[in-house]
């Protein structure tokens, strides 16, 4: 990625990268931390000239994704393509970095295998969803005509330029000022689906939970004013702390912007509207960690809401990107994605397995925890950064030996699930 002025060959200047966005570039630039890969499966084997005809029509509806990143005077901005150049494209030598791939397969049981990998300084959790869902559009088929939205949707704006607001509420589980939402049930599975089984595969270990152990945690932990993510974080962090020796290690926590700002409706696009707010957390040397937890929850229940956008211009987020990196500290990137059906709709019923890693980068000691839901069933993704295969297995099972045992959830009534 060039800083060092325009890029020869690039298209024309679309706008500058917000400080939220330049903060995610620069950091996968310097420690190459952050990029996202959504890997679904979808239910029928499709043809190489259908899924590259799905493909162009699902670009040429999102310029997001012809867009590169280059280097001004001033700091980062997006660009156009260059002429005749589209977005499926590889860009000229210095014409910005390429901001997603997408790799498709067939498995052995007549069923299409797609793996889209995002640039952060385009995506959050919600992008990704929303992303595979307009994908699954072109591919399928909108599932209800009169709702395919526009043909070409628009860019997500500069947030620098919105108005920023605090947010209304905390979903910390420990804090007691959670909004209160509307109760969903989960559609069951068709077509065979399920949850990704667990394992190991490019470099990360996926621990997936069925619906009834994904409802059982997450009763277990609301009786105890926790989330199931807080709880499970709270248990990394302290295997985290052991393996490097520190008391306390630092959690860097996802947080969507995209009801925080006035102009909400004009950041419904996909695009990158979040921020890492970190806090500290003490860890323990044993016992169950509950108590950590729910002083985890309170104190990121208080930096969320004391969050601003700094507004600093993109050398002092550099300058601040690079000090983190040099600094060292342990530190457990957590990003949880809630239930992922919501976003793709009726095309839910056509995938039947789903799972979402972060990229781990290199900088300090740590690792990243993707947290997602889908059809119920609950999916943890965790990848290592310095740490070797023998911490990935270590948090593996510490994470399993965390979970509640079957006997604390009862069966519903009218026979066994």
């Amino acid at each position: 990625m060039r800083r060092d002025g325009q890029a020869p060959g690039a298209g024309d200047r679309v706008r500058g990268l917000s400080d939220t966005e330049a903060l995610f570039a620069y950091a996968h630039a310097l420690t190459g931390e952050g990029r996202i890969t959504t890997s679904f499966t979808v239910d029928g084997r499709f043809s190489q000239g259908r899924v590259e005809r799905a493909v162009r029509q699902w670009t040429g509806r999102l310029p997001l994704l012809s867009l590169r990143i280059a280097g001004t005077g001033d700091g980062l901005c997006f660009r156009g393509p260059a002429p005749g150049q589209g977005a499926e494209d590889v860009p000229e030598a210095g014409g910005g970095e390429r901001l997603w791939d997408l790799r498709v397969g067939h498995g052995p049981s007549g069923d299409t295998r797609f793996a889209l990998t995002l640039h952060p300084a385009i995506g959050d959790a919600y992008s990704t969803g929303r992303l595979v869902k307009l994908l699954l559009d072109a591919l399928l088929g909108t599932p209800h005509p009169g709702s395919t939205g526009p043909a070409r949707e628009a860019l997500p704006p500069d947030t620098d330029e919105l108005t920023y607001e605090a947010g209304a509420g905390c979903a910390c589980g420990g804090c007691g000022t959670a909004v209160p939402g509307p109760v969903r049930s989960t559609p069951p599975a068709r077509h065979g689906g399920g949850p990704v089984p667990g394992g190991r595969a490019d470099g990360a270990v996926t621990l997936a939970l069925t619906a009834r152990e994904s409802r059982r945690l997450r009763d277990w932990c609301a009786q105890r004013r926790l989330t199931a993510g807080g709880y499970l974080t709270t248990v990394l962090a302290d295997a985290l702390a052991r393996e490097t020796g520190r008391g306390e290690v630092t959690v860097a926590t996802a947080m969507s912007l995209r009801r925080r700002y006035a102009e909400r409706t004009l950041i419904t696009e996909p695009g990158c509207v979040q921020t890492m707010v970190a806090t500290r957390l003490r860890a323990g040397t044993g016992g169950e960690p509950l108590g950590r937890a729910r002083a985890h929850a309170t104190a990121l229940c208080s930096a969320r809401r004391a969050w601003r956008p700094v507004r600093c211009g993109h050398a002092a987020v550099r300058r601040a990107v690079q000090r983190a990196a040099e600094a060292g500290v342990p530190e457990l990137r957590v990003t949880d994605a809630g239930r992922v059906d919501t976003v793709l709709g009726a095309h839910a019923a056509r995938v039947t397995a789903l799972r979402t890693t972060a990229g781990h980068g290199g900088a300090g000691p740590g690792g990243s925890l993707y947290l997602s839901t889908f059809k119920g069933g609950l999916t943890l993704s965790l990848s290592s950064r310095g740490l070797g295969e023998r911490w990935v297995a270590l948090a593996e099972r510490e994470l399993r030996a965390a979970l509640p045992p079957l006997s604390v959830l009862p069966a519903p009534a009218g026979g066994r699930v």
